[in-house]
C-alpha cells in the first residue's frame, strides 16, 4: 500500500478549502438572489399596492351608524309625540282621527267643533291646528268657513302648522288659504297620513 506523501496531503488540503470557499460563494448568491429576485419585487408591488388600495378607499358605514339613526328618528317622533299640542277644529263628533291618534301616543290631541276667538287658548296652545273646510268657521262669521277660518289662523300666527282637510274632492283649489297652509290631505285619509303630516310640518 502506498503512504500518502506530503505533496497528496497538501492537494487533498486544497481541494477541500477549495469546494468549502465554493460552497460558500453558493449561498452568498443563493441568499442575496432571493432579495433581489423579481418574483420577489413583484410581492412586494403587490402587497404595497393592496394596502395602498386599502387605506384610499372609503369604508362602508357601520351598521351601528344605521342602528344609530334609525333609533335616533324613533326617539325624535316620540318626543314630538309627548310635546306637541295637536287641534282639530270639526263639527263632525264622528270623527275618529282624534281618538285614534291619541292611542298612537299623541297624547295632547283635541278636537273642537269651531273657534270663537283667535284668542281661543286651545288655538294659542296649538303647534298644529287641522281645519276641516266644511261645518266650521261660522261662530266668526267666516263666509269661507274653514278656509276662511284656516287662513286667519296662518295669517295671525305665521309660526303655527295650518293643515287643512275636507271630505269634499271637489272645492275651491285655487284659495289663498290652500295657497298658504302647510299642508292639505283628504278626511278620509288613513290615520298614519294624518301622522305623517304631524311630523312633517313639524320638521320644517
Amino acid at each position: 500500500m502506498s503512504e500518502i506523501t506530503l505533496d497528496t496531503t497538501e492537494k487533498i488540503v486544497s481541494v477541500i478549502a477549495g469546494l468549502i470557499a465554493v460552497a460558500g460563494a453558493l449561498l452568498w448568491v443563493l441568499r442575496r438572489g432571493r432579495h433581489d429576485s423579481p418574483e420577489s419585487s413583484d410581492k412586494t408591488v403587490q402587497s404595497n399596492t393592496v394596502t395602498q388600495t386599502v387605506n384610499v378607499a372609503i369604508p362602508p358605514a357601520p351598521a351601528s351608524t344605521t342602528l344609530h339613526q334609525g333609533a335616533s328618528a324613533a326617539k325624535d317622533i316620540a318626543e314630538l309625540k309627548r310635546t306637541s299640542q295637536i287641534l282639530f277644529v270639526d263639527d263632525d263628533r264622528g270623527f275618529k282621527i282624534v281618538g285614534v291618534l291619541k292611542k298612537m301616543g299623541w297624547e295632547n290631541t283635541k278636537l273642537l267643533a269651531d273657534i270663537s276667538s283667535l284668542e281661543q287658548s286651545q288655538l294659542l296652545s296649538a303647534d298644529v291646528v287641522f281645519v276641516d273646510i266644511q261645518g266650521v268657521g261660522r261662530a266668526m262669521q267666516y263666509s269661507d268657513e274653514g278656509l276662511g277660518l284656516a287662513l286667519a289662523i296662518k295669517r295671525r300666527y305665521p309660526k303655527k302648522k295650518v293643515v287643512i282637510y275636507s271630505a269634499e274632492e271637489k272645492g275651491a283649489r285655487f284659495h289663498e288659504a290652500l295657497q298658504e297652509a302647510d299642508y292639505s290631505l283628504p278626511k278620509t285619509a288613513e290615520p298614519i297620513r294624518f301622522e305623517d303630516t304631524i311630523v312633517r310640518v313639524l320638521n320644517t
